[in-house]
């Protein structure tokens, strides 16, 4: 009983105690790399990611110990390092603060945090290792052969042979307790160690302005070596790479070059006893050029000649008698420092798609444009043999020839002259590489897809993030843009992969780089890059338009340049490295006084502009760049507005580094800078609206420039526009893109920079994924319809010329994935390098069901994931520990969120803000649809289904059954009028939350001896009309499919008699509206289930769009007629819709229609049918007269009044109306009037007016006010609870569903 006792008591401490979270740490890093062995800052800065399973998880105080070797790290002696326990938040970039560190020692490092959830163990341990700083610090010599030999060619496609160098050499005889090997091989090189390869990495080391800096980089290659006195061989091949340039003796004006390939190599062996051996570069190495490797050259491809392989030679005992004593080689002008960047690396590898035989050729389809090369397997070949590989990006199209005109002068091959020996041995080229989707091979008897594969090579930087959405367009964006960036990814962000260029242009890469950055871990990458920028900068302070400058392009274009303040800045939000901004804000400074200085007009505006918005779509197919000056934006304008951002960045900079009065300098400049720019760009004409109801897309003349979209998104995304007319500006951009340019993007690299994220700042995301999901020309889902796996360089790649045209570019990515990842999914930073996360996604977007993404932020795992319909949000959010982040829901209100953990901070505006800490989050929003302009009394917004079978859907109707459950129709297909588009039916039973899905209820299809044929449209329907295969087929089909053939059906319309059980759905058939012939199925089960369909008689189409109304024991059905004139007409049944009268065509006053000329009946159609208090009858009809037209009838319907127009905006597009209970009308419809001279009007806005006499109405309410696209054709009843009831189109692509009270 004792015993027992003390266990109930200790399971009650167990249980009283809180259970205490796990907290790790670990990834630990050193200037952002993983265990890098070639650090050169005295002071080197680490990191470190804490993970843990709890929530709101801080780090208080960390603790490293650096230690010179790994025992006395495991013993927890920190004999280079102790830093005590420091009480800080800090996990990234954390200066090392021990003693100074000596050339070439090794640190072997481990970190512990305590944390608001308790103390981490010690992480695992990591290391770095220091470089040697200063070549002065160097042993031994460059070497090389600073010469060609008598087989080398030095012209526009240079041929120039590797050389081989390899020394012997013993070790002392002792134990080898580390060796690590620092080797700079220009242009580039692979080492060798007692015949292994050392590393992993390729196309090494990364290029640079070689007269500023050479990189060099360092390996651990303990393993590799022999000691206690053991022999070892040590062999380099040496590349030419940049270094000796792809084009010598070649417009050298444009083009330099560097000298002869060499390279420079210490080897420090550390052995046991404290003792070191060095083995150094100098004369005494050998070397050949007669060796495999004949030629190498980035653009023209690799020539390898097997017969002349030179064995063993990387192997102790080698005998290199016959090879030649190494010279000392020419000292690189640029100082020589340690790498700091990730190198290239064989990323994956990828299996032919298809390998087809053409005579004796073979053409390997990869199915993915990249870049890299191809791994092949050798055999059958007999010696002297060349196996040639030519590569392209394009195939013809027959699939016949690889379409190489857009590599212009770039050759794109290897060659592979076979020793003879070959039994599938493998071989790929090592120094040259290319951009490709398709391989041509020569010179194999027999080629099967398992001897061939594509070996993908980028930059070995971790991918980032990851994002998926409801758009399955945007996911292939997303997708394309991965290969893009990653195989532009060279050393260098170079323009394209596959031509004779592959330049680093600055004017690719700029804003964009942030998007990059959301799929690469490329902070260090990119900071190598500014330094070549940096090193590359003229004395007088221009920067280059490529850097570093491989071409001597230096024109002083402000666009380009100013990727330097740019991306520093983007290092510096991202990541949080400050340094890139501290180290080049000098750069910057020169860069910006040379651009006041040299090129400013005498108005103050900047003049530096050389290439405009580069590339806007042009006027004609085949045109590289546009001659129209409609389409161009003015230079001055694009200069003169970045250099305002500019100016504000450096205020930025300056007040990060305590220089305020610089900080205020710069601010005063840039508003000298704003006001000249607002005077001669921005037009200001108000009362110049076509429209008298305000419409954002017929602005007043209120814009910048021309009214480019580049001209007006600039100023307001650099908040240059004066608050008085931003909004004018802001619908000016929409109009141009909507109206101007017909929903496509317009802009250039420039442009483009900013426009997605601006778009959604306006508050238009809902333009911005218009854009984003775009098919049409010019678009990136463009570019996938036309089979891109990448991103083009032009708008119009498939069918400009050939001489400009890249199949792989990024610059038109712009802020695209910048927009996917930090207006989409919401992340951004508040504090530089996600410290503090502000978390805001634009949820106004409509057309987004979901998108679901992940950033791997410096202080780990950012997450976003979200589903919603209009009224209900379902977020899950992923915070990384010892950050904070600001939640934005779509809600003011308090109470419509749940959200466990979250901490209400404010409500602005329509959103609420909440804070939480790190951990896994679930926010569950009710979302009001009355929040908004002019949106008091929606009750429910609501779309009858997410996805259907079919993408188009128009002309919905509804009807509430005597229970209260609704039934709603409308037709979809392909295409309004193709022959697939059936009736389709979704219900919602009294008490359900959600839409039944999609069920045809009526088709077109016949059978070719179904006795009804003959009434399947006017026309009939013969054994040349559309096969009934070719879209779906509803369930009362009974005959033969393959005798089968269909038509389209058309504006169904439900009706149920008051106290009948039968819901008839009334619909057309027909190839035209002018082929129509009228039908009707029945249901008795609430739309669950439909009769066979029953044609009406001859002459009577049935409601046209709208409801009938049953009045005094008779049906009066709204129809109308269009053919030669369009004309109202009223179909009447006394027998319940067993037969049919009509009135024939209303009498009607003659007008002119907006784009007529004489005089004619008003055109009228689609009447919707109101009850007067009097007792008569009202119709509201659409019209071509930029009005809604009206009749009237006293005797039930029989007899009408002439139609005449109201003053109530029409835009020919189609309305209803209802009476209410309460003697009330209302009115939904298109709240626009036609503009004279045009034949319709937009689709927007979809408003709801209220009417006491049917004559003089208010707008009171707006469904839908986006410009995109139309809300059209809706349909309106009263329920039993008095509340309004509206379905209508909502973009072609769904249906939409409103409850309203009024």
């Amino acid at each position: 009983m004792h015993m027992l006792r003390n266990v109930i008591l200790s399971l009650i401490l167990l249980l009283s105690c809180p259970v205490k979270a796990w907290v790790n740490v670990g990834s630990l890093s050193v200037e952002g790399l993983q265990n890098p062995l070639n650090v050169e800052s005295p002071s080197p800065r680490l990191g470190w990611i804490i993970t843990s399973s709890d929530r709101d998880v801080m780090q208080t105080s960390y603790h490293v110990l650096v230690a010179s070797s790994p025992e006395l790290l495991a013993e927890g002696k920190g004999d280079i390092w102790d830093s005590g326990v420091v009480r800080s938040d800090r996990s990234v970039w954390v200066p090392y603060a021990g003693p100074k560190l000596a050339d070439n020692t090794r640190c072997y490092w481990k970190v512990k945090v305590a944390t608001t959830r308790g103390d981490s163990p010690w992480s695992e341990p990591a290391e770095w290792g220091m470089g040697i700083v200063g070549e002065g610090h160097w042993g031994g010599r460059w070497i090389g052969w600073e010469a060609p030999f008598e087989w080398d060619i030095e012209d526009s496609h240079s041929r120039m042979s590797s050389r081989y160098l390899r020394k012997e050499f013993n070790t002392e005889k002792k134990t080898i307790k580390r060796a690590t090997a620092h080797i700079s091989g220009l242009g580039l090189y692979e080492l060798y160690i007692n015949g292994k390869k050392v590393g992993d990495d390729v196309l090494s080391p990364a290029p640079t302005d070689y007269r500023r800096t050479t990189l060099y980089n360092s390996y651990d290659v303990t393993d590799l070596l022999k000691g206690n006195g053991e022999p070892n061989a040590v062999g380099v091949t040496l590349g030419n790479g940049r270094f000796y340039t792809m084009r010598q003796n070649y417009k050298p004006y444009k083009i330099p070059t560097f000298g002869y390939p060499k390279m420079r190599m210490n080897l420090i062996i550390e052995y046991t006893d404290g003792t070191r051996q060095r083995v150094n570069s100098d004369e005494k190495w050998t070397l050949t050029a007669q060796g495999p490797i004949r030629s190498n050259n980035e653009y023209d491809g690799e020539v390898y000649d097997a017969r002349m392989e030179l064995g063993d030679w990387t192997l102790p005992g080698y005998d290199d008698s016959a090879w030649l004593k190494a010279q000392r080689a020419e000292l690189p002008y640029g100082t020589l420092r340690g790498n700091t960047s990730p190198n290239m690396k064989v990323m994956r590898t990828l299996k032919p798609k298809s390998v087809r035989r053409l005579g004796d050729r073979y053409m390997v389809d990869f199915g993915q444009n990249m870049a890299g090369w191809v791994r092949i397997a050798v055999s059958d070949v007999a010696k002297g043999d060349t196996v040639i590989i030519r590569y392209s990006e394009l195939i013809s199209p027959d699939s016949t020839q690889l379409d190489v005109e857009n590599l212009r002068h770039a050759q794109s091959t290897d060659r592979y002259i076979a020793a003879g020996t070959e039994k599938g041995k493998q071989w790929s080229p090592k120094f040259s590489y290319h951009g490709f989707r398709f391989v041509e091979v020569t010179g194999m008897k027999d080629l099967k897809p398992e001897d061939i594969v594509a070996e993908f090579v980028y930059d070995n930087l971790p991918d980032n993030g990851s994002f998926t959405s409801s758009s399955p367009i945007m996911n292939a964006i997303h997708r394309n843009a991965w290969w893009g960036i990653a195989s532009n990814y060279k050393g260098v962000p170079v323009d394209c992969p596959q031509r004779d260029e592959r330049q680093p242009w600055t004017g690719d890469h700029n804003m964009g780089t942030w998007g990059e950055n959301f799929l690469f871990d490329n902070g260090t990458f990119y900071a190598k890059w500014m330094d070549d920028m940096r090193e590359s900068q003229r004395e007088d302070g221009c920067l280059p338009d490529i850097a570093p400058a491989f071409y001597n392009y230096y024109t002083s274009d402000m666009t380009w340049s100013s990727s330097l303040p740019v991306v520093c800045d983007m290092i510096y939000e991202q990541t949080g490295n400050s340094a890139p901004i501290i180290r080049n804000y000098g750069a910057m400074k020169k860069w910006m006084n040379h651009i006041r200085a040299d090129y400013t007009d005498k108005n103050g505006l900047v003049t530096a502009d050389k290439y405009g918005d580069w590339c806007v779509p042009p006027e004609k197919p085949d045109m590289i760049h546009s001659q129209d000056p409609a389409r161009k934006t003015d230079g001055v304008l694009i200069a003169s507005a970045y250099y305002y951002k500019m100016c504000m960045l450096m205020a930025k900079f300056a007040r990060m580094q305590g220089l305020d009065s610089e900080a205020e300098e710069w601010l005063r400049d840039g508003e000298k800078i704003k006001d000249a720019f607002n005077s001669r760009f921005l037009t200001v004409k108000k009362g110049t609206s076509p429209v008298k109801t305000p419409h954002i897309l017929y602005p007043d003349s209120i814009f910048y420039g021309n009214n480019t979209a580049t001209a007006n998104v600039l100023p307001l995304a650099f908040d240059m526009v004066p608050e008085e007319y931003r909004q004018a500006v802001a619908d000016n951009l929409i109009k141009t893109i909507i109206l101007t340019n017909n929903g496509a993007i317009s802009t250039g690299v420039i442009g483009v920079n900013w426009l997605m994220r601006e778009l959604s700042r306006i508050g238009r995301g809902d333009v911005a994924a218009m854009l984003a999901t775009n098919t049409k020309y010019p678009s990136y889902g463009y570019e996938i319809g036309k089979g891109a796996t990448t991103i083009w360089e032009l708008w119009n790649g498939d069918t400009a010329n050939r001489k400009m045209n890249s199949a792989n570019h990024v610059m038109m990515l712009g802020d695209h994935l910048n927009w996917y990842y930090q207006d989409l999914a919401g992340f951004n930073p508040a504090a530089p390098g996600y410290k503090k996360i502000l978390l805001k996604p634009d949820f106004s977007i409509q057309q987004m069901d979901s998108v679901s993404a992940t950033y791997r932020t410096p202080y780990g795992l950012l997450g976003s994931s979200w589903v919603k319909t209009p009224m209900h949000i379902d977020w899950n959010i992923q915070i990384p520990c010892n950050t904070t982040a600001e939640v934005c829901v779509p809600t003011p209100d308090r109470k419509a969120v749940k959200a466990k953990g979250a901490r209400y901070l404010r409500s602005e505006g329509n959103n609420s803000y909440w804070e939480i800490g790190s951990g896994d989050y679930t926010f569950r929003i009710d979302v009001d649809p009355s929040l908004g302009e002019n949106r008091k009394g929606i009750l429910v917004d609501e779309f009858l289904y997410e996805s259907a079978s079919f993408p188009e859907c128009h002309g919905s109707t509804i009807v509430e059954l005597p229970d209260g459950g609704l039934v709603a129709a409308y037709f979809g297909g392909t295409k309004e009028r193709n022959p697939d588009c059936c009736i389709w039916v979704s219900r919602k039973p009294k008490g359900a939350t959600e839409w039944t899905a999609p069920e045809i209820a009526a088709d077109g299809v016949f059978d070719l001896n179904d006795p009804n044929v003959a009434l399947a449209g006017l026309s009939g329907i013969n054994s040349e009309t559309t096969p009934a295969t070719s879209g779906p087929v509803g369930p009362h089909f009974k005959g033969d499919i393959k005798n089968a053939r269909r038509k389209a059906c058309w504006n169904p319309v439900l009706f149920q008699i008051p106290g009948e059980k039968e819901l008839m759905l009334f619909f057309k058939i027909g190839s035209s509206v002018g082929d129509w012939t009228g039908w009707v199925t029945r249901s008795t089960d609430g739309g669950v289930t439909w009769s066979q369909r029953e044609p009406l008689p001859e002459g009577i189409l049935g409601p046209i769009k709208n409801k009938p109304e049953y009045i005094n024991g008779r049906i009066i059905s709204p129809s109308s007629r269009e053919g030669k004139g369009w004309r109202a007409w009223i179909e009447i049944s006394y027998d319940k819709g067993k037969t049919w009268r009509t009135t024939g065509a209303l009498p009607a006053d003659s007008l002119v229609r907006t784009n007529g000329k004489e005089l004619e009946p008003i055109y009228s159609i689609q009447p919707s049918i109101l009850r007067l208090a009097d007792g008569r009858l009202q119709i509201l009809c659409r019209t071509r007269n930029a009005k809604i037209a009206t009749s009237f009838s006293s005797d039930n319907g029989d007899t009408w009044s002439p139609v005449t127009l109201i003053d109530v905006p029409n835009n020919n597009s189609g309305t209803d109306a209802v009476t209410l209970a309460d003697g009330r009308h209302v009115l939904i419809y298109n709240d626009f009037e036609t503009l004279p001279g045009t034949p319709k009007g937009v689709r927007t806005p979809l408003s709801v007016a209220v009417s006491t006499d049917g004559l003089h109405w208010d707008n009171v309410l707006t469904l839908e006010d986006s410009p995109v696209s139309q809300y059209s054709y809706p349909s309106i009843i009263q329920g039993k609870d008095g509340k309004l009831h509206a379905v209508y189109t909502w973009r072609r692509q769904r249906i939409k569903h409103a409850v309203i009270d009024l």
